[in-house]
């Protein structure tokens, strides 16, 4: 093998698909999608906060009104008492949208915790900053009825926050343990998207018989490799500019500094995510030349897609269970290791000798699939009338085939 060879493979692939409309468009699209999904969560989000209901309040104590009143005080929620004799009144406005409900606190229900909040339809009904001051005011109107003083509700009711810390003194990480996570959806996203690119790119090259040209010039192996490099950092250049307008976008909404992470955190996410990528990268351009066109795969070989998905549906599973023995089992198995270990990081102190360990196995599946990727290139890439079967792709692992 020749690594100028590779490198000119590279160079190719790389400056060729720069400047292609998919990478550019995928690009550039992508972060206008995160941005307008970003903005519009963000705009219902305060819109609801802000957005002002009117509700009455029927209170047959007596005495509970003011401690609810004084708690929406600050509130988009304005309540109005009313007479229990209004009721049949207040539904008729409930109906006709002059009020977005009524409330109705008597002894009973304020013993039991259980308040009627009567509206229009109560699939529609907002309730969160509601409940919030009700549970409040409940709280110190009980707090008082037994006589505790101001000083003593204000002990009973101060919160809680439990503060995770390691025996040996480390702080709990947010960014440690999202990130991981993060660079796992990233991680199928980027094969998705760059994967199928290669596999699509390898199949018009065959198509239109551009790879004869290529293999008098290069070694299979070489092909693959520079693909692959090639490939490669287009994805992570892509995925960089994704990145940077995230964290531009999420640094006007939060202090970035607070969760920040160390080399240490951040050295084997990147080595899961680059060898997962790597591996992936092969296996997509080994099926592209197994393959006739994009549409004469064959399932077995459109599988090739999902299967790196699978953790990511047993990823609820994975980050509570982080050291299950079949999680442990994935981590080993190459095609699984790269999504379950970046969980894995992320719910969990894992030790050094498992990291290293399930790296190792991911290397092999790097080197298998390459390997792999190599046989396919140098026996399918000129097989131009049909797409390879299973059988055939098991075949050409043989030197004699």
């Amino acid at each position: 093998m020749k690594w100028p060879n590779v490198f000119r493979v590279f160079r190719w692939e790389f400056l060729k698909n720069l400047k292609s409309p998919v990478f550019l468009i995928t690009t550039l699209m992508m972060p206008l999608i995160m941005l307008l999904s970003a903005g519009i969560s963000y705009y219902a989000g305060t819109s609801i906060l802000k957005e002002e209901m009117q509700v009455a309040v029927i209170d047959e104590t007596g005495e509970f009104f003011p401690y609810l009143e004084s708690n929406l005080a600050d509130s988009p929620v304005k309540v109005t008492l009313h007479d229990p004799a209004q009721r049949e009144q207040l539904a008729e406005q409930v109906e006709d949208r002059q009020l977005n409900g009524y409330l109705i606190f008597t002894k009973e229900n304020m013993q039991s915790g259980m308040i009627d909040y009567y509206v229009r339809d109560a699939k529609e009904a907002k309730i969160g900053a509601l409940n919030e001051a009700v549970t409040t005011a409940l709280t110190l109107y009980r707090m008082e009825k037994i006589g505790l003083t101001a000083e003593e509700i204000n002990l009973a009711t101060a919160p809680v926050v439990l503060h995770s810390r390691s025996v040996s003194g480390e702080e709990f990480s947010m960014a440690a343990s999202i990130a991981p996570f993060f660079f796992s959806i990233v991680l199928i996203i980027a094969v998705m998207i760059s994967g199928q690119v290669l596999m699509y790119g390898v199949i018009k090259e065959k198509r239109n018989r551009i790879i004869e040209i290529l293999l008098s010039s290069v070694s299979a192996l070489e092909l693959l490799l520079g693909k692959i490099i090639g490939f490669g950092l287009l994805g992570l250049l892509q995925i960089g500019i994704w990145l940077a307008v995230g964290l531009a976008a999420a640094s006007r909404f939060m202090d970035l500094s607070q969760v920040g992470m160390s080399p240490a955190e951040l050295f084997p996410v990147a080595l899961f995510f680059i060898g997962g990528y790597v591996m992936f990268a092969a296996l997509f351009a080994a099926m592209g030349a197994t393959m006739k066109d994009a549409e004469g795969g064959s399932q077995i070989q459109g599988m090739v897609v999902i299967i790196p998905m699978i953790p990511m549906f047993a990823s609820g599973a994975i980050v509570m269970s982080p050291n299950a023995l079949w999680v442990k089992i994935c981590s080993y198995i190459p095609i699984f290791t790269p999504a379950t270990m970046l969980m894995r990081i992320g719910a969990t102190t894992l030790p050094w000798w498992e990291l290293a360990s399930t790296f190792a196995v991911l290397m092999l599946g790097v080197v298998f699939f390459i390997y792999l990727g190599a046989r396919i290139f140098s026996r399918g890439l000129l097989q131009f009338e049909r797409t390879i079967s299973v059988k055939e792709i098991g075949k050409m692992m043989h030197k004699n085939y």
